[in-house]
């Protein structure tokens, strides 16, 4: 049995998988960061917390739980962080402090970050993968055609999978962020009263803009990629 045109097929799958990953991944990474959260905070429109924190108390706790996501550190990095006594909610009166972060907060936290270590990681592997078989590609031109036909299909599978979602995000947006929870959470781990911090911190209404914005640039990626691959295709003589 002739084995290279299995190989072909694997490689054109694996790169027609990898590549809507990378993109919406590499989307998703921009915008976990500090300088994200200071525009949405700062962006007219964005709901004020009608529980008290300002601007600024926003601007200081919101990127918190952000940097726990990639620092290293153990959920008590988030668990020391404490709020003056006049921020505090369901505490005893005249308490000085109070933690930022409820135990279930906490415990969600945990959660997310190991999806998200596992989720960057698998990105960061599908990017490996794509960059490898274009360097290995130079020692068959048969090669090199099934590896630009994979990034091609990927690139076309972004556009097609963010087309699907984006519809299914505009016609049950609710149901579609509760599925999507419900898929990589304990169900009811995830809910959490509108006083408690994270959602305080992180409204409904970031997560919207953050969906639009990641669909955006993994869009502007996909097509990019198929506006440059006849130019290197014609470049490296396929």
């Amino acid at each position: 049995m002739n084995s290279r045109p299995a190989l072909s097929i694997v490689l054109r799958l694996l790169l027609a998988l990898a590549v809507p990953v990378a993109l919406i991944m590499g989307a998703a990474r921009l915008l976990l960061s500090e300088q994200f959260l200071r525009l949405e905070y700062r962006r007219p429109g964005f709901p004020i917390d009608t529980y008290g924190f300002s601007l600024d108390d926003r601007l200081e706790y919101g990127s918190y739980a952000i940097s726990y996501l990639f620092n290293g550190e153990s959920i008590d990095y988030l668990a020391a962080l404490r709020l003056p006594g006049d921020q505090c909610r369901n505490v005893a009166a005249g308490a000085s402090n109070c933690s930022l972060f409820s135990a279930r907060e906490l415990k969600h936290m945990e959660d997310v970050k190991t999806l998200a270590t596992v989720a960057f990681a698998g990105a960061m592997l599908c990017a490996g993968l794509a960059a490898a078989s274009i360097m290995f590609s130079a020692v068959s031109a048969n090669l090199r055609a099934e590896v630009w036909l994979g990034i091609r299909r990927g690139a076309q599978a972004t556009l097609l999978s963010i087309g699907c979602l984006a519809i299914l995000a505009i016609a049950a947006w609710d149901n579609s962020f509760a599925a999507f929870h419900n898929l990589f959470f304990a169900a009811g781990s995830w809910r959490f009263p509108f006083s408690d911090s994270l959602i305080r911190l992180y409204p409904e209404q970031l997560f919207v803009d953050a969906a639009m914005i990641i669909a955006a640039l993994a869009s502007l990626g996909a097509v990019l990629i198929l506006v440059a691959l006849p130019r290197l295709e014609a470049r490296w003589n396929v």
